[in-house]
C-alpha cells in the first residue's frame, strides 16, 4: 500500500513539473518593437481608426525561447489625425496607439506604452516626433523602416 501511495505521488509531482516547465511567461514590461508592414497614408487616416502592425524582431524569454515571433500581428488605434489640428500655428502630426498584439497561436497580448507621434518635422514643441515620409505636399507616409516601441502590459502564460 505504501508503495502504490508513493508511485501516486510520483506521478502526480511529474505531472506538475512537466506542467511547469512547459508554461511560458510573459513578463509585464517587455519591449516590443513594431514596424508598418507597408507605407500607411498617414492622410487617409481618421481619429478612432484601427491600423496593422507588425513585430520587428523576435521577442524572447529570460529563457532565450522565442516568445513572440517576428511578423505577428499588431494593432494599433490612431488617436489624433492629420486633419485634426486645434490651433492655427500647429504643426502636423498624427498620433497612434499601440494596443494589443496576436500570437500565432491565436492568444492575445495587451499592449501598453505604446503612444507614437508622427510628425512632419521632428520637433513638435515639448515632444519628439517620428519623422513621417513626405511624399508631396499634400501625402505622408507612416514610414516601413521606423521602429515603434510598446510594453506588454500584464504579465501573462502564453503556453499554447
Amino acid at each position: 500500500m505504501k508503495k502504490i501511495a508513493f508511485i501516486l505521488i510520483a506521478l502526480v509531482a511529474s505531472v506538475f513539473q512537466t506542467n511547469a516547465q512547459d508554461k511560458k511567461l510573459l513578463v509585464a514590461g517587455t519591449d516590443v518593437p513594431v514596424v508598418a508592414v507597408t507605407s500607411i497614408n498617414a492622410n487617409e487616416l481618421k481619429e478612432g481608426q484601427m491600423i496593422e502592425l507588425a513585430t520587428a524582431d523576435d521577442v524572447k524569454l529570460e529563457s532565450g525561447e522565442i516568445a513572440i515571433p517576428k511578423g505577428s500581428q499588431v494593432s494599433a488605434r490612431v488617436r489624433t489625425s492629420l486633419k485634426q489640428r486645434f490651433l492655427v500655428n500647429e504643426k502636423k502630426r498624427i498620433v497612434i496607439d499601440i494596443k494589443e498584439l496576436k500570437l500565432p497561436n491565436g492568444k492575445k497580448v495587451a499592449l501598453g506604452n505604446g503612444v507614437v507621434n508622427f510628425t512632419v518635422s521632428k520637433n513638435i514643441g515639448d515632444m519628439v516626433g517620428a519623422p513621417l515620409k513626405i511624399v508631396s505636399s499634400k501625402k505622408y507616409l507612416i514610414p516601413t523602416d521606423y521602429v515603434m516601441h510598446a510594453k506588454v502590459e500584464v504579465s501573462q502564460d502564453i503556453s499554447k
